[in-house]
């Protein structure tokens, strides 16, 4: 059975590319959900509970993803989400939230976008070009695979709770 969500929040991490073991392209970033409050006593917005996800695309979405979602983007997300379980560096469990987006767009109440649609052929030289400037930036920044836990690192590092004790 696949479970699928719409979740709506903020692009926590600049989006990553790598290729899987069949040459397909794949794109990742954190997505973040605060669940907001008035304070009563401030009238301030504050953030009460955050939610982390991994959000992840595949073929020629990822390459639209990747030129077109930037860190700090609001976005609405909807695809197949899986709760994965996994053991630390410390030796304590975690849980991540993935999700496989099926679609995603900008969340219009922050701001306005634009939209280029691609037809097939157009697509098909993107994704080439794309696969080969993806490719130049991932061998800039190194060739490690994506974790799908541990997002984002500092948080991890400086013991803080993370999103995986929230589950």
């Amino acid at each position: 059975m696949t479970d699928h969500v719409t979740i709506r929040g903020v692009v926590g991490t600049e989006p990553r590319t790598s290729n899987g073991n069949s040459g397909t392209t794949i794109a990742k970033f954190r997505l973040v959900s605060n669940e907001r409050r008035q304070d009563p006593d401030s009238g301030q917005w504050i953030d009460v509970h955050s939610n982390w996800y991994t959000v992840s695309c595949f073929r020629a979405m990822a390459s639209n993803m990747l030129d077109s979602i930037r860190m700090g983007d609001h976005v609405v997300v909807y695809g197949k989400v899986q709760l994965r379980e996994f053991d630390r560096n410390d030796g304590t469990r975690g849980f991540s939230a993935d999700i496989e987006a099926l679609a995603m767009g900008h969340d219009l109440r922050f701001g306005v976008s634009s939209f280029e649609r691609m037809r097939r052929a157009d697509s098909e030289e993107i994704h080439r070009k794309n696969e080969h400037h993806h490719s130049r930036a991932a061998t800039t920044k190194g060739t490690e695979d994506f974790p799908v836990t541990g997002w984002p690192e500092e948080r991890e590092e400086s013991g803080t709770e993370t999103e995986s004790n929230a589950a």
